[in-house]
């Protein structure tokens, strides 16, 4: 997993930057606001009404107060005692006492918990003030943000001057000088600058230029594409297409769908009428010279182009399957097929599924699985499948054909189906969807 932290000043714009960061960083990258955790715990002490935050009363407050952190559309929500208070979270009252509820040792406890749990699980950029200095220590990447006081003093009046039509910039500034004051003298809690921090003055920088800035800084300082690519290869019928669909609907990846670009490619060779009879090597390498290839995922939904037109309403035909599976082969389209898998890949999080995705076309996947399943168990499948479609098959057909298969894909001179010393077996004779993805996520975990 890999660790951000992003300490700084009041009023630097740390939460906003946290949030557009994550978003430039993909690979499922959460925001932990740090701050809105001790918001939480002081929104839940001033309903209380316990009267001056002393040892005495937190030690009471502890005792009955419920906090816990919730991601609602990718949004993080503090839930206090079952009710999300979130909403009430950002008033200048709320700032003032989260800021003298953290100097309690035992609320610093309960919110470390609750921050370390957190960054173990997830690809994470956590804000707030002692973030690289206590709770993630060894962050790959440690940026400390600031800006003139009066700058960040503007910043916060614009923003609570939206809830709060009666504050005054003056108050907002001095308000902001006491914060800085306390945040700097808490002990070793306190704002301090680490000799691994990466000091980012955005005084004169809006959000965007800030988040392109350490955005830099944090992929030059990783070294490598922060994307996670997953493959899943495996047998006929050994259910890969489905487990790839319900883990990239789980993790919000897209699946890349190859299959869909050889029919694509199909389509192209039947829209240019071009002859069948005349498939050789020579003539499909002169056809690869005349297209492109790309896809764009619209709704959730892969789309095949094939030079700028959109193929994909028609991939599904019988006539298109049985096409693809002639122009397929043909090392010239294979290579085509191949450079848009892995541009692809560099800059997206997917799952891919195939027959020879772990073992060559994305080598260095981050995670690969490998489906099986039992030979009449697969069969079966199949068979079932046939007969939905009105297709007048038995089941010994059925099996014999995918034996052929079989020996076909493991046997093949190019792209031939194995397994790589990194891959995962998922095995899915007596295992259901829900299990093998579940399978899935507790080896990525």
């Amino acid at each position: 997993m890999i660790a951000v932290a992003v300490d700084g000043f009041a009023g630097s714009g740390k939460s906003s930057l946290v949030k557009l960061l994550a978003e430039k960083l993909g690979n499922d990258f959460k925001v932990l606001d740090t701050g809105a955790i001790f918001r939480g715990f002081a929104y839940a002490y001033k309903n209380q009404k316990l009267g001056e935050m002393n040892e005495e009363n937190i030690k009471k407050f502890l005792k009955k107060v419920s906090l816990s952190i919730e991601f609602i559309k990718n949004e993080q929500h503090v839930i206090v005692g079952g009710e999300d208070v979130t909403d009430f979270l950002r008033t200048s009252e709320i700032g003032e006492l989260s800021s003298k509820i953290s100097c309690f040792e035992e609320v610093r406890s309960k919110y470390l918990v609750i921050a370390q749990n957190f960054a173990a699980g997830h690809n994470v950029i956590m804000e707030g003030r002692d973030i690289g200095t206590i709770v993630i220590p060894n962050a790959d990447v440690k940026i400390f943000l600031t800006a003139d006081e009066k700058v960040r003093a503007k910043r916060r009046y614009d923003e609570l001057k939206l809830k709060d039509k009666k504050i005054t910039l003056k108050k907002v500034l001095a308000d902001l000088q006491e914060r800085d004051r306390i945040d700097q003298n808490k002990g070793k809690y306190s704002l301090q600058i680490t000799k691994e921090s990466v000091v980012v003055d955005n005084t004169n920088m809006d959000l965007e230029q800030t988040a392109d800035y350490c955005y830099d800084i944090i992929t030059n300082a990783i070294g490598h594409n922060l994307v996670t690519n997953i493959t899943i290869d495996g047998y006929v019928c050994s259910g890969k297409s489905t487990i790839a669909k319900a883990l990239a609907k789980h993790l919000g990846y897209s699946v890349f769908d190859t299959g869909a670009i050889y029919r694509g490619v199909a389509c192209a060779f039947d829209y240019m009428k071009l002859d069948e009879n005349k498939i050789n090597e020579k003539y499909i390498d002169k056809f690869a010279e005349q297209i492109n290839l790309s896809i764009d995922f619209i709704d959730g939904l892969e789309h095949v182009f094939v030079n700028g037109i959109d193929y994909t309403a028609g991939l599904r035909t019988e006539h298109i399957s049985e096409l693809s599976a002639k122009v397929s082969p043909f090392m010239s389209i294979r290579n085509k097929v191949l450079k848009l898998q892995r541009d692809y890949a560099k800059d997206h999080n997917i799952v891919m599924e195939g027959r020879d995705i772990g073992s060559f076309v994305l080598p260095n996947a981050k995670y690969k699985f490998f489906c099986t399943a039992d030979e009449k168990v697969r069969a079966k499948r199949r068979y079932e499948q046939q007969k939905a479609m009105g297709n007048n098959v038995t089941f010994a057909e059925v099996l014999k054909e995918l034996r052929e298969r079989d020996y076909a894909d493991v046997h093949r001179e190019h792209g031939a189906l194995t397994t790589t010393p990194t891959s995962i077996i998922i095995d899915t004779t007596n295992q259901s969807l829900e299990e093998s993805v579940a399978f899935c996520l507790s080896k990525m975990k």
